[in-house]
């Protein structure tokens, strides 16, 4: 089989309410980003002898990712729970076949175009190994399941161990609730309320975010598991909040929103993700008539979402 022409365009990604407690139990509400993306297109060309990347800053993290695919391949299935992946390392992987050793690499052009800032909480890295993984579907042919974990897997490589939340919803590419447990709940919404998304300047790495709330719940753990008890309420809230809303409950869905928002919020503050300048951007966007206001993503910098009773 050889490699073909592709392209593929996936959404980013913003958190209304679970962030950080997901990775403990807790429901987290995902919805792909209204605006924000990253297309990813191949272009296979004989005359090329390697893989010609562009931009050329992306080369050496696209290298990367590419390069892992034997080493998942040779393991992720076989820890999967998924019978289909179990059944992807033995047909694929444990193959005599030529492709028993993983696959061939492509030769010609990439070109990544994204429109996701990296750092901001909006999943700029699980949109690139999501646009990965389908590219490589392509030629191997995997299935939604399969393609979802090899996703999770190559996103692990930026975050540590990732909830998978982010691949999730991207892969989905409609609103999700998602817990470690249970995976993938489509919300069913047609009509979402007035959000929008305000930058705060400021930039974090996630994996730092994940080690200061650990930290947080290592020296206080009867008021880390509240904290991590409340955000699953938030969830809850913003779950109910959502389904009133679009069914024409404005009032009530308006109200089970600001709830839910608002207990977020509050449980960034308790972990201390809330610099300077975010707490001053969500006072301002207060001011200025939103009902409610949180970050987004794992804090620390990125952006704040804000939501507007009209």
């Amino acid at each position: 089989m050889d490699w073909v022409k592709f392209q593929t365009r996936v959404p980013g990604k913003w958190v209304l309410a679970g962030e950080h407690s997901v990775l403990r139990g807790a429901a987290a509400v995902a919805l792909p980003h209204p605006e924000l993306g990253l297309t990813l297109s191949f272009d296979p060309r004989q005359k090329e002898t390697s893989l010609l990347v562009h931009p050329a800053e992306a080369n050496a993290i696209l290298l990367e990712l590419l390069g892992s695919m034997t080493e998942d391949f040779n393991t992720f299935g076989r820890e999967s729970r998924s019978e289909a992946l179990r059944d992807f390392v033995a047909t694929v992987v444990d193959s005599p076949e030529p492709r028993g050793a993983g696959f061939s690499y492509p030769s010609g052009c990439v070109e990544i175009d994204s429109t996701i800032p990296v750092g901001a909480g909006l999943g700029s890295s699980a949109a690139l190994c999501v646009a990965v993984t389908r590219w490589v579907s392509s030629f191997l042919m995997l299935n939604a399941d399969q393609e979802v974990a090899l996703a999770t897997r190559l996103e692990h490589r930026f975050h540590g161990k990732s909830s998978g939340m982010d691949v999730a919803v991207i892969s989905a590419g409609q609103p999700i609730v998602y817990t470690m447990a249970g995976g993938v709940r489509a919300v069913q919404v047609k009509h979402l309320p007035k959000f929008t998304f305000h930058d705060t300047g400021l930039r974090s790495r996630t994996r730092d975010c994940v080690e200061r709330v650990e930290k947080f719940r290592d020296e206080n753990p009867l008021l880390g598991a509240r904290v991590d008890e409340r955000m699953g309420l938030a969830a809850q809230s913003a779950i109910e909040g959502l389904a009133a809303f679009d069914r024409g409950d404005r009032g009530r869905g308006l109200k089970l929103l600001v709830e839910g928002i608002g207990q977020a919020r509050e449980c960034f503050y308790s972990w201390e993700l809330v610099p300077g300048e975010a707490r001053r951007l969500e006072e301002s966007l207060l001011r200025d008539g939103a009902i409610a206001v949180k970050m987004t993503g794992a804090g620390g910098g990125g952006m704040v979402v804000a939501l507007w009773e009209r």
